[in-house]
């Protein structure tokens, strides 16, 4: 059991322990995936009792969506609203990008945890399926203003880019989980994102 560092106040110690707790779980998602993992296994991995996490979350469900929150919303940013639309979709690119650099292993728990809600019982489907649906709402109006502020081709088929935009990002994602040792997710986001860029960029004048 971890005991309390000197010197920090009690809302520091319940930060640092959820997110102790929510590391825990990112690790045994990625492990075990979300169902087959237990509040309990998440506590010892954290390195606190079952007690403690049923003190602090009340339940498995809860560490999930305190997880879903902290972390896997993070993948559906929201874009400057002063950016065009060629920088507004590619703020999603950017995102994952920079997940990836400050913690690369939560970073493949989100996409895991988005992984398994292909499963129609699963607990994650309908955030999943909403944080899905969200983002595409944001590529479609970031598109349809790129075109107008013309920062994207006008000649664009709005529906046929919204798929390969949102594709290519989960693709890689799943290339990256499934086969880690053979993709470098920065290195395929990169090219990704020059060629979204190349295809959908409007031509310098």
């Amino acid at each position: 059991m971890p005991s309390p560092i000197q010197g920090l106040s009690q809302p520091e110690r319940v930060e640092q322990s959820s997110r102790r707790l929510l590391q825990a779980a990112a690790e045994l998602i990625v492990e075990k995936g979300w169902e087959a993992t237990t509040a309990a296994e998440i506590g010892r991995r954290a390195g606190y009792s079952r007690a403690m996490v049923h003190a602090r979350y009340g339940s498995k469900d809860a560490i999930l969506d305190a997880f879903q929150r902290g972390y896997v919303t993070q993948l559906n940013p929201d874009a400057d609203p002063d950016a065009n639309g060629l920088a507004r979709v590619l703020t999603h690119f950017d995102r994952v990008q920079q997940l990836h650099a400050e913690d690369p292993a939560v970073t493949r728990a989100m996409f895991v945890a988005a992984f398994e809600a292909v499963k129609t019982t699963s607990p994650l489907r309908e955030s999943v399926r909403s944080q899905l649906a969200n983002a595409a709402v944001k590529i479609d109006a970031a598109l349809r203003a790129g075109i107008q502020d013309g920062s994207l081709r006008p000649d664009i088929d709005v529906e046929a880019a919204l798929q390969d935009i949102t594709s290519s990002i989960f693709g890689i994602a799943f290339q990256w989980v499934t086969l880690p040792e053979d993709h470098d997710l920065d290195h395929e986001i990169t090219c990704v994102r020059e060629r979204i860029i190349a295809t959908y960029g409007a031509t310098p004048r």
